[in-house]
């Protein structure tokens, strides 16, 4: 799956589910910091899409823009030592897109990983996520978003 594939497997997912959301095209976006400047939204409703080597496997973490992820938080919950990010090359092989515009849909990767999301997505009432490329962001309800990816919720962010 390309970016391209990406961005369009997340739209029909979105309109299968009845889910209302808002597209953004936009320049070439890295940081938290730059997306939220380029969509005109805040760093909070940020949703970061990390992919992290777990031992033999990949998971998928989600945390606000404005937040850290707890790796020890999440050694814990996978009763795992050897947890960091996965490689660049890895992320692409598993999800089509690079570092940086991996969208938070893991259950929607060949194959599908686990997504663990931290409670604190939830304290706005909507996500902005980059879609698969870095041209391209969604803007929709956090609900509605944990409806269609069924993450599992726990504290795993810090402050920044």
């Amino acid at each position: 799956m390309d970016e391209t594939e990406s961005y369009r497997r997340i739209i029909a997912t979105l309109k299968g589910h009845g889910v209302e959301f808002e597209t953004y095209t936009h320049e070439h976006i890295h940081s938290s910091h730059d997306a939220a400047r380029v969509r005109g939204t805040v760093l909070e409703e940020a949703a970061k899409a990390l992919v992290l080597q777990a031992g033999n496997g990949l998971v998928q973490c989600i945390v606000n823009g404005h937040r850290r992820l707890d790796l020890k938080v999440i050694k814990q919950l996978l009763g795992e030592r050897n947890i960091a990010l996965a490689h660049p090359d890895k992320v692409l092989a598993a999800s089509g897109c690079t570092v940086g515009s991996v969208p938070p849909f893991g259950n929607l990767f060949e194959p599908p990983m686990p997504v663990y999301c931290d409670k604190d997505l939830f304290s706005r009432e909507h996500i902005v996520f980059s879609a698969g490329s870095h041209h391209h962001s969604i803007r929709m309800r956090a609900e509605d978003w944990k409806t269609v990816v069924k993450p599992i919720v726990v504290e795993i962010g810090r402050p920044a």
